[in-house]
């Protein structure tokens, strides 16, 4: 029941940003904070487990919320002055999470991670500066991204689950990605971003007001 109610939240927060973001440019902000701060909490616990450091699910849920929650109230609080910071950690992660096969060369795994988080808080803080400076359109193409990147964060591993072992797994493969590019939950993904982006910033372009 926990994780269904946590799908269903996630979803709303994520159309709410995604389709309406610059109107609720504020709101927006303080849901990704929020976001940034379940990520941070995730990937705290998920280091420190494999130091060595045990943690039981209670704590682990507690150490979460609690950086889910601050983050949300600060980069709410803060407003503007928490947009570079906040877009800065949301993009290290999202590099760290689904672009981390761009440096699967580097056999050193401590650099690997580094070069990864390292790529995605340049391109974080570049696109905050943006954004900070930016015109309507460009919140819109920031608050559509974060939105559609948390909903296809939720939603596309459900859908590669259906895909992968229904009965339509094959027609998707062969037909969609071809017959020499098999099933993948990445590629899945920024399907489902690049589609929901895309409503995002068309939707907000035609009933936001300039």
């Amino acid at each position: 029941m926990p994780d269904i109610v946590m799908t269903i939240l996630a979803v709303i927060a994520g159309a709410l940003v995604c389709f309406n973001g610059y109107k609720l440019f504020r709101l927006s902000l303080g849901i990704a904070g929020g976001v940034a701060g379940f990520v941070i909490g995730r990937f705290f616990v998920d280091f420190t487990g494999q130091m060595g450091l045990e943690w039981n699910d209670t704590v682990k849920t507690a150490v979460i919320i609690a950086l889910t929650v601050i983050l949300a109230i600060l980069a709410f609080t803060l407003y503007m002055k928490a947009l570079i910071a906040i877009t800065t950690i949301i993009c290290a992660f999202w590099f760290y999470d689904d672009f981390n096969f761009i440096f699967e060369r580097v056999e050193n795994s401590a650099l690997r991670i580094v070069f990864t988080f390292g790529a995605g808080l340049i391109a974080g803080a570049l696109i905050g500066v943006i954004v900070y400076f930016a015109q309507k359109w460009t919140i819109s193409i920031f608050t559509a991204f974060v939105g559609a990147r948390i909903i296809s964060g939720v939603l596309a591993p459900m859908l590669w689950s259906a895909l992968s072992s229904g009965a339509y797994a094959g027609v998707f493969e062969h037909g969609v990605l071809g017959e020499d590019i098999g099933m993948s939950l990445s590629v899945v993904r920024l399907v489902m971003l690049i589609a929901f982006c895309t409503a995002g910033f068309i939707i907000q372009l035609k009933t936001s007001k300039k």
